[in-house]
């Protein structure tokens, strides 16, 4: 395995953490491991304050079970978390991965951006966003700064598409129109996911409880009806019982809790099914 971290952004404290499959040797069966492999770059949640470890390495693990490269994205939180800034981190995050697709091993037509509750918004945010104007120029801006600083991993990167070839955002936040402003969030989330859908939306892979009494499930329902009225592939999975954080939803990334719901851990497998039939 091969594990190492990229600086985008120092002053915002953005990076991207990689964990990889080795690549195969010169005398190694062409035919034995999977070669290029799918990748999934995963975005925690955690309320754009912090990101919350319960859903960052055990997603880590759980996919790479199902042979993808995996990825870390530590984007914009706290006093930075307005927008452009976590769309143009999951952007730069895409397009990095894209570019450097043959040293990584990774099949650049098939690049997976999945998020949790926030990070959920900020999977929404890419793909309701990625070929909007106004983020590549944020984008453009950006990485023309920080490559005269010297943060030279931001060079050269609008060469490569930041369309992910999918979105998985899980329990997440579309939308703050069922609830108050408050906390200071209508600076992060005020940018609306569900309004935002076109026909240009990747495939999604989405998932929700009933149960969540974060984020109401209406709002899961409500992206999944956008996305079937414009025309995008989707599946949809309405688990009736879960609190809100469950992450891979067991035991791994749940040690505080002494019940799981009895179904919910059953998302990780369907996902990556539906993702290795998706995206061929």
């Amino acid at each position: 395995m091969r594990s190492f971290s990229v600086e985008f952004n120092p002053d915002r404290d953005v990076t991207l953490h990689a964990s990889l499959f080795d690549l195969p040797r010169a005398d190694e069966d062409p035919g034995s491991l999977e070669y290029p492999r799918p990748a999934v770059i995963v975005c925690p949640g955690g309320a754009y304050r912090f990101l919350s470890q319960r859903e960052a390495d055990p997603v880590v693990v759980a996919f790479q079970r199902h042979g993808f490269h995996a990825f870390t994205l530590r984007y914009s939180v706290g006093e930075h978390a307005v927008f452009p800034n976590p769309a143009v981190d999951a952007a730069r995050a895409v397009r990095w991965v894209r570019g450097h697709a043959e040293e990584l091993g990774v099949d650049p037509n098939r690049i997976v951006i999945l998020g949790f509750s926030a990070g959920g918004h900020v999977t929404a945010l890419l793909g309701t966003y990625w070929h909007r104007e106004e983020l590549v120029e944020a984008e453009r801006a950006e990485y023309e700064d920080l490559v005269a600083r010297g943060v030279d991993a931001n060079a050269g990167l609008l060469e490569h598409s930041s369309r992910p070839d999918a979105i998985v955002p899980c329990y997440a936040v579309f939308s703050l129109d069922w609830t108050p402003m408050k906390d200071g969030l209508q600076d992060m989330l005020k940018e609306d996911c569900i309004a935002a859908v076109t026909d240009q939306v990747p495939p999604a892979f989405v998932w929700t409880t009933g149960e969540d009494p974060v984020v109401p499930a209406t709002q899961s329902l409500r992206f999944v009806n956008a996305l079937s009225e414009a025309g995008v592939p989707f599946e949809y999975h309405h688990f009736a019982r879960g609190p809100h954080g469950l992450g891979v939803a067991d035991a791994t990334s749940n040690a505080d809790r002494s019940q799981l719901p009895e179904n919910a851990g059953a998302w990780v497998d369907l996902c990556a099914r539906w993702l290795r039939a998706t995206l061929r």
